[in-house]
């Protein structure tokens, strides 16, 4: 474009030299029948053969080998670039589209602990039972610390953190039932910032009792920075023919049920505010889908849910479910699939891919980026 702006420019130029030339030609014309036919047309003569010289000169100069290869690259470039517009720069999200998870903390009572900075929270490292907490220990592995009262409830699985570094963690039974038998594991604990004491927080109510042929209860678990709430998926009571589960909205100033949608066997949460409003995204327990519901200003569950997309659809995808989701960027979605099915099974026989999306501002969607085996699980 810059090109051809300054091609026409130069044209327009040259007409206006021309217009000017032949006016000044015409001048010069007069001026010289006026003249008397003497040395001075000889004069006038030598002059314009200067003239001449010079702008032959000049010619050649611009239509020497140097210069022309600098014009044919700059044309060339134009050529390359015209079949297409020229590239936009990476849109810019809005300050306020993202995770809502900014103002979690480490508890405060690591503090007092002589684990490091870099500290890692598990529910599911071989040789112990319930929550720990571990950092790397140079050539001798891990340093673990286990608060008495963190295996008290048997096996755990999901667990979040709130604004004051208090814990809250659920139970999971894997292999057998007999540290978790099924009528627990709708329960929530918490663990204290201050004193690292882990306590029953809410026991979440159930549509129907659950029992060994589905032990599960809370499935996932994720905070909200903005209203201070936590949100819970059960599965609790579901059969193979009936889908009966429920995703909570806990006020935890109150430790009250706030709002619920019922009729839903989620797995893993997330919560996300994009362009359009704040969403909270669950991984199917049933299939490979994520889906979502919008939440309100006070943090309430919208019933109409909205299909994103389904983990085995995408290239390289697998029939897994959403153990978790994760907004590690701003723009960025981390899935952790893994196979289940209701039933009892060994935490490291577990097989987990990390899926990771890119969030779309302009179409308030996800599209998929890449997938990939993870090594261990948490």
């Amino acid at each position: 474009m810059l090109v051809r702006s300054h091609v026409r420019s130069s044209e327009k130029m040259s007409k206006k030299s021309r217009k000017k030339g032949a006016s000044r030609s015409q001048k010069r014309g007069k001026e010289g029948l006026q003249q008397p036919a003497s040395s001075t047309r000889w004069l006038w003569w030598a002059i314009m053969s200067l003239v001449f010289l010079a702008g032959a000169f000049g010619l050649w100069r611009i239509q020497s080998p140097r210069h022309a290869s600098n014009a044919t690259q700059t044309l060339a470039s134009s050529e390359i670039a015209k079949p297409g517009p020229p590239s936009s720069p990476e849109p810019t999200l809005p300050p306020n589209i993202g995770p809502v998870t900014q103002c979690v903390h480490r508890p405060a009572f690591v503090s007092q602990l002589d684990l490091g900075k870099q500290i890692y929270i598990g529910t599911n490292l071989k040789g112990y039972t319930g929550l720990i907490l571990s950092s790397p220990d140079g050539q001798e592995g891990y340093k673990v610390f286990q608060h008495p009262t963190w295996d008290d409830a048997g096996n755990l699985a999901a667990y979040v953190l709130d604004k004051d570094g208090n814990i809250y963690t659920a139970p999971a039974p894997f292999v057998s039932l007999d540290i978790n038998p099924p009528r627990e594991q709708n329960n929530i604990y918490k663990v204290d910032t201050n004193t690292g004491v882990m306590s029953l927080f809410l026991k979440l109510p159930w549509a129907r009792p659950p029992d060994t042929a589905n032990p599960y209860g809370v499935m996932g678990l994720t905070y909200d920075c903005d209203t201070h709430s936590l949100y819970a998926s059960s599965v609790a009571g579901s059969t193979y023919d009936e889908e009966v589960g429920r995703i909570y909205q806990i006020n935890l100033d109150m430790a009250q049920i706030a709002s619920q949608l019922d009729g839903v066997d989620a797995f893993g949460l997330g919560i996300y505010r994009g362009t359009q409003d704040k969403r909270l995204y669950f991984g199917s327990a049933r299939n490979s889908s994520i889906r979502s519901v919008a939440l309100s200003k006070t943090g309430a569950l919208d019933n109409e849910q909205r299909l994103e997309f389904y983990l085995l659809q995408a290239p390289g995808g697998h029939d897994e479910r959403a153990k978790r989701i994760q907004f590690p960027a701003k723009d960025e979605m981390l899935v952790k699939g893994i196979e289940f099915n209701y039933t009892l099974r060994a935490a490291s026989d577990f097989v987990e891919h990390l899926y990771t999306y890119r969030y779309d501002p302009s179409t308030d969607a996800w599209t998929f980026e890449n997938v990939r085996l993870r090594e261990g699980i948490e």
